[in-house]
């Protein structure tokens, strides 16, 4: 099954898709995130109650939801890639020996076509990191990894926008990816069913058309499984959670010299049986400045 959130710019709608179209959910109201969670533990369920009307012309795919907590994320989770940021980032030990785990702020999420403004005032390296995300379904609290996809609702795609200068500056990552409405994630979230066979499915980016990123899902150095498994032993994991599964090589830091995203850019993320992401950046006035003219 494939769900996501649409938006005509005013009103917000969930559909799912069946024959190549989408087609309204019916519920018994409360919010994206709580009818979305509903139709991914009962996806046959979901479908009978769906297809009473067509999703109307004139709605665009729109981030999915909002989760209630911050998104954990996995870094350096690619082989290729961590050898490719040890370049960047000095560090000795290039493959991590246990999963590298961060958060960044929910205020950084947008949709899946959203303009990524960006205030160079703050940041002015943006890069970008096509990554794989699982929609935790299930609570648990430390979760076995034979056990680990059992908590698993779906699967979507996140564009881990990282501010490459503000993560030098800060000891943590927090700050550098966490740029206000620069993360986006959808366009769509699919059931563990849609993704098979899992290993083989590509994971990439393109930065203005050109190809920048292009792996397979297996060649992850921790599974969905292991992360779920890591996360749970300290963080009881609840519906609605967003764990971001790392990024493959060829992100724009991992050039000599860096190729980092400039004003106008279109930055791409896909994974394949998901969709893509298709966002451009736009280099703003900074709102400090627009702030003091209307003063």
């Amino acid at each position: 099954m494939r769900i996501g959130t649409f938006s005509d710019g005013s009103v917000r709608r969930v559909a799912v898709e069946r024959d190549e179209a989408w087609w309204l959910l019916a519920s018994a109201g409360g919010d994206e995130r709580t009818v979305i969670l509903n139709a991914l533990a009962d996806p046959d369920g979901a479908m009978r109650h769906a297809g009473a009307a067509p999703l109307p012309a004139g709605f665009r795919p729109a981030m999915p939801y909002l989760p209630a907590r911050d998104p954990f994320c996995l870094g350096k989770n690619f082989r290729a890639h961590a050898e490719e940021f040890s370049r960047f980032s000095g560090d000795a030990e290039a493959v991590p020996p246990a999963p590298i785990v961060f958060t960044k702020s929910t205020a950084a999420l947008c949709g899946p076509y959203d303009p990524l403004m960006v205030d160079t005032e703050v940041a002015e390296a943006l890069d970008y990191e096509a990554e794989l995300v699982a929609v935790i379904g299930r609570s648990g609290s430390a979760i076995a990894v034979a056990d680990a996809l059992d908590h698993v609702a779906g699967y979507s795609v996140l564009n881990d926008t990282t501010a490459r200068d503000l993560q030098r500056i800060h000891a943590q990552w927090y700050l550098g990816k966490s740029l206000p409405g620069a993360t986006p994630w959808g366009p769509a979230i699919v059931t563990p069913d849609e993704l098979e066979p899992f290993a083989e499915r590509r994971i990439g980016s393109t930065v203005n058309g050109e190809e920048r990123q292009d792996a397979q899902l297996g060649q992850m150095i921790f599974s969905v499984a292991d992360a779920i498994a890591s996360i749970s032993q300290v963080i009881t994991l609840r519906p609605g959670d967003l764990i971001a599964m790392g990024t493959p090589a060829g992100v724009g830091v991992g050039f000599d010299p860096p190729r980092f995203l400039g004003d106008g850019d279109e930055v791409c993320c896909w994974v394949e049986g998901i969709g893509n992401l298709r966002n451009r950046v736009v280099v703003g006035r900074p709102v400090r400045a627009v702030a003091a003219v209307a003063e």
